[in-house]
């Protein structure tokens, strides 16, 4: 048993031991002074100790206690030992420096702090290894991935691992996804843009690449190849006469024939493999149009490309069966050597396209070639971009030919026909420059252009009092123009003509070429009140018969018919041109259609073509072409006109340009 106590006035510490083992024979009380011992403990704790008696006196106070005036800068601490009687026996008191606990705090705070520091350092430094294998490594990959389908779309489909984790595996999955996808996008793209839609051939832009590279490829005469540029014969017919899927179709067939007879052919030497692998198989794209290509490759002459052109135009010349139809078309092909005719894509080309119009000129098949044809078509393409020019200025001006009434020998028509002035200030007449216009489409323009002003100009001449009407040729491409009768509509209505002060002239064969849509065509036009009239009647493939449906109301006989003609003399030679023109009255009477000759050259053409019933004529013998100035002073002189005023007061006709003269029937000035 121990515990402290009081001994006068003094605390003690006793302990009371036991004497004699198991069976205590008596008790040993030892009192012992604790404030000796303090020394180590107040070493121990590192802090000052001063101990105080309950009578307020100081046992013991440590040397490093501070004085008084100092305890403001201190923390005491006190503890009251009681006694087991509950009797206070001595008060135990430590104290700290503020600052010095404040330091001691601080640099447990470091040591706290760095070693949280260090914690945390380690934990972020696995994290983010982690964070690097598992993330940050995968996604590398794919940024280097989509780089590198940047540089070379190729690589698109290329599939990437799976991550690590459910996340990037997730993401990588779907991007492998889009990755496929995007490379079968890409892929149709590319066909796409580089494959004919209707044909599934390649297409120009393709072929002038792949052109390219091999002549880049080639490189010397030790790979020569031929360049084949074609053009198909009488589509444009086929188009205009049975419509764009009758013309589709047959470019079809056709890409099969030029297929079939190219590739796998023994119609040249085959390559062998190091070569064709080296070269490419030969190369077939349609250009636009009915415009084809075709690169040969191990042509080395003339006569090698010859034998390929040949086989390709008997391959053309075979029917096309399209539908219920049985159609017959040609070709006609350009052929530019390599090296002969050029080293380069571009060269090869318009020499190669050169020669196909050359081909097409000539109707020959096929030509190569040659410095000639390239002047000559130098010249076509000048004269189309003057022509172009022309229409866009309005360079161009309107001759007027008087049409008159063979019965009343009066003026009651006008046909208008084009002239052009070139650059070089000649007069070109529209044999000259109407075939050209059509090849290149500029018949459209020219065409509206030419409506126009003849409206216009008719409805000038009436406003002075002029009561003749105006003819205008058209092409048998206007009849495909959509709006074309619309634009008919508007001319007279800006103009404020009157629908049947306008004839529309078509040649027999325009109409024929596509009978059902002309139909439909002339059918609006005559519900406009517009009268139209069938041109250069007797040369076509056509008959009154074919004509009986149309609403057409007069028929014009060629020239070459009427030229020749005289009184239809047994003896004569003309005999038989006498008999076609008095049937082609006599048949087109019946079906309620005037008759217009003309080429009429002398008065006595003039005098039979009235007494076989011909109802109207011209010709140089009445009046040649006039500007339209000249034209209505013709009109104030003529004696073809002078009937045409008896009815009109003086102020309103025109002033001649001199004065009238009557003179005797068939003797006009």
């Amino acid at each position: 048993l121990s515990e402290p106590c009081v001994v006068e006035g003094r605390p003690f510490f006793t302990v009371i031991v036991p004497i004699g083992g198991l069976r205590p024979k008596g008790y040993l009380e030892v009192v012992s002074d604790p404030t000796p011992n303090l020394i180590p403990v107040e070493t121990a704790l590192g802090m000052p100790v001063k101990l105080t008696w309950p009578d307020g006196k100081v046992a013991y106070k440590s040397s490093a206690w501070p004085a008084p005036d100092a305890m403001a800068q201190t923390l005491m601490v006190e503890y009251t030992l009681m006694s087991g009687r509950s009797e206070p026996i001595l008060t135990v008191a430590v104290l700290e420096d503020i600052h010095q606990l404040d330091r001691k705090l601080a640099h447990i705070r470091y040591a706290v702090t760095a070693f949280a520091a260090l914690i945390i350092l380690a934990v972020v430094t696995a994290a983010l290894i982690m964070l690097h294998r598992t993330t940050l490594r995968p996604l590398a990959v794919l940024k280097q991935h989509l780089r590198l389908v940047r540089k070379d779309p190729a690589r698109l489909g290329e599939q990437l691992p799976p991550g690590r984790n459910a996340e990037l595996n997730e993401l990588t999955q779907d991007f492998n996804a889009l990755s496929a996808e995007l490379r079968s996008m890409h892929q149709t793209l590319e066909h796409t843009a580089f494959t004919d839609a209707l044909t599934n051939l390649p297409n120009r832009m393709y072929f002038h690449e792949q052109l390219r590279q091999r002549a880049v490829a080639s490189g010397s005469t030790e790979s020569p190849f031929a360049l084949f540029v074609m053009d198909l014969d009488r589509f444009k017919e086929v188009n205009d006469t049975f419509g764009h899927d009758i013309g589709d179709q047959l470019l079809k067939q056709v890409s099969t024939r030029m297929r079939g007879v190219l590739r796998h052919s023994d119609i040249f030497v085959r390559l062998d493999e190091e070569t064709v692998a080296k070269l490419g198989e030969e190369l077939i794209a349609r250009l636009g149009g009915d415009e084809f290509a075709a690169v040969v490759p191990n042509i080395a002459n003339a006569k090698q490309a010859a034998t390929v052109a040949q086989k390709l135009v008997k391959a053309m010349e075979q029917l096309f069966i399209v539908g219920m139809h049985r159609l017959n078309i040609g070709i006609s092909i350009g052929i530019a050597l390599y090296p002969e005719h050029g080293v380069d894509a571009t060269t090869l080309l318009r020499e190669a396209d050169v020669a196909m119009y050359h081909a097409k000129q000539n109707k020959g098949g096929y030509a190569f070639f040659s410095s000639s044809q390239h002047s000559h078509k130098l010249v076509q393409m000048t004269l189309e971009r003057e022509l172009r020019q022309a229409i866009e200025s309005e360079d161009l001006e309107l001759y007027y030919q008087p049409v008159i009434s063979a019965k009343t020998r009066e003026v009651i028509c006008a046909e208008a026909v084009v002239r052009w002035h070139s650059a070089n200030n000649e007069i070109m007449l529209p044999d000259s420059f109407i075939p050209l216009a059509e090849q290149s489409g500029l018949i459209k323009p020219l065409t509206r252009w030419v409506l126009g002003r003849a409206v216009e100009q008719c409805a000038r001449w009436r406003g002075m009092g002029i009561p003749i009407d105006v003819a205008v040729n058209l092409s048998v491409m206007n009849l495909h123009e959509p709006d074309f009768v619309e634009s008919v509509m508007e001319v007279l209505k800006k103009w404020k003509a009157e629908p049947s002060w306008l004839t529309l002239e078509l040649t027999e064969s325009a109409v024929m070429s596509d009978p059902g849509h002309a139909l439909e065509i002339l059918l609006r036009l005559n519900a406009m009140g517009v009268r139209v009239s069938i041109d250069d009647f007797g040369t076509g493939y056509s008959s009154l018969a074919n004509l009986k449906n149309l609403p057409v109301s007069e028929i014009k006989i060629d020239k070459s018919f009427v030229a020749e003609i005289k009184h239809g003399r047994p003896d004569s030679i003309d005999t038989n041109d006498t008999v076609i023109v008095c049937s082609t009255i006599d048949l087109a009477h019946n079906m309620n259609l005037q008759v217009v000759a003309e080429g009429v050259e002398n008065p006595e053409t003039l005098q039979l073509l009235t007494s076989l019933g011909c109802d109207k004529a011209q010709g140089y013998f009445i009046s040649p072409p006039l500007p339209y100035d000249e034209l209505i002073k013709w009109l104030g002189s003529s004696v073809w006109s002078i009937k045409l005023w008896s009815n009109i007061n003086d102020s309103e006709k025109p002033r001649p340009a001199v004065s009238p003269r009557r003179t005797r029937l068939g003797s006009p000035d």
